[in-house]
């Protein structure tokens, strides 16, 4: 057997703090990923090769490697679909509003015309539109300049056009951190602010029209025409939306994410990173879900699909569940492992399985302050399926049966 001392030193200098957690010497703690965690509950060793920058081979590897670039691709498109829906879907909605402004403009001006309403008073409504307009558009701007939303602590998600596949990075933030309008200002807004602004260019185009309209008999059939042609338009955004939707559908069968929720994070090169910084854990889970009011991790494995789920694996779900709760104030009630398209685990995230996490991220550190890492068990079969194995001194020869 080979030499295995120099692979037992040590890492990296720090001490032990009070809760059992290392720090550097100048007291920053010792950052520990939740793929450090998988591969060192997975075997000890391998976790150290892995710093030592052997990296994993073999096929089941680069398959792998290839499997996660592919779904996330398809969470990309899937997003950027999800996107467009609902883009079409608001742009719909505002289009069909004012075919209904249309319309009744249509109405009023008929009836002022067969003089069921009086000319004066329709001038009169008309005059009093404008001005409530003005008061409206007045507010809008008010509300853009203003940060109420940090005055009222209400931290509601801003609209953007954004294909980001981190756009769930606004939850993942600290519950009194406000968010901000946008790197571009004016053209990001809230719902209420638009929803204000809207109804003041309907409501201006109500006055206008009932006050400075001579002609009303021609008003009413410019109307009518000017009516027809916006719904044909609103249409062809209502069909893009249905387009969108179908769009979403299908990623969802291709990825197997029919029962796994709404998707709004894949880990990509500009994924956004989860952190803690109480006990030195990071890292970006496969992808995030959002089933009714909890963020929930997912995590894709790939190759040969066990009867149980890894206990490595789970701890890397719990990593991740931490990261979420640590972040967002809300814990999880549990996380999705995937094996393949078709097989889903459940993993439980409670009080008990966080000691068990803290209890491995403390002995990481540990172990990179003061060495001593060292396979953990004496199954043959193990270490013949383990990636980094023609690298490993340590490593147990494989007996057939």
């Amino acid at each position: 057997m080979e030499d295995t001392s120099s692979l037992r030193g040590p890492l990296k200098r720090g001490t032990e703090g009070p809760d059992g957690f290392w720090f550097d010497s100048k007291g920053k703690i010792l950052n520990v990923s939740a793929s450090e965690i998988e591969r060192y509950v997975y075997c000890p060793m391998s976790w150290r090769l892995e710093n030592e920058g052997i990296t994993a081979k073999g096929k089941e590897v680069e398959q792998g490697i290839e499997k996660h670039e592919q779904m996330h691709q398809i969470i990309v498109e899937k997003i950027e679909a999800q996107n467009e829906f609902t883009r079409n879907i608001v742009i719909w909605s505002w289009w069909f509003a004012v075919v209904l402004t249309l319309a009744a403009d249509t109405a009023a001006f008929y009836f002022v015309q067969d003089g069921t309403i009086d000319s004066e008073l329709a001038s009169m409504i008309g005059k009093f539109l404008v001005l409530l307009a003005l008061v409206w558009l007045i507010l809008a701007i008010v509300l853009l300049i203003l940060p109420w939303r940090k005055w009222l602590g209400w931290n509601e998600k801003l609209l953007s056009t954004s294909t980001n596949t981190s756009e769930i990075e606004n939850d993942l933030q600290p519950l009194n951190t406000p968010l901000k309008i946008g790197e571009k200002g004016w053209f990001t807004f809230g719902r209420p602010e638009a929803l204000i602004l809207f109804s003041a260019i309907a409501l201006s185009l109500h006055g206008i029209a009932l006050t400075f309209a001579q002609n009303r008999s021609l008003a009413t059939f410019a109307l009518l025409v000017l009516a027809l042609i916006w719904t044909l338009l609103a249409t062809t955004r209502l069909q893009a939306a249905l387009t969108a939707n179908q769009r979403i559908k299908e990623k969802d069968i291709e990825a197997g994410l029919e029962e796994l929720g709404d998707i709004r994070y894949s880990d990509g090169g500009d994924s956004f990173l989860l952190e803690d910084e109480n006990t030195g854990l990071r890292g970006r889970p496969d992808q995030i879900t959002r089933i009714g009011e909890d963020l929930i991790p997912v995590e894709l494995k790939t190759g040969k699909i066990p009867k149980k789920p890894h206990k490595s694996h789970q701890f890397q779900i719990l990593a991740y569940l931490h990261l979420i709760e640590s972040m967002t104030g809300t814990p999880p009630p549990f996380g999705f492992l995937r094996y393949g398209t078709e097989l889903v685990y459940s993993i439980e995230w409670n009080q008990k399985e966080k000691e068990k996490l803290f209890h491995v991220i403390k002995e990481i550190q540990q172990v990179s302050v003061q060495g001593g890492a060292k396979r953990d068990h004496n199954r043959p079969g193990k270490c013949e399926s383990c990636s980094r194995r023609q690298n490993c001194p340590d490593r147990l020869e494989f007996i057939p049966n």
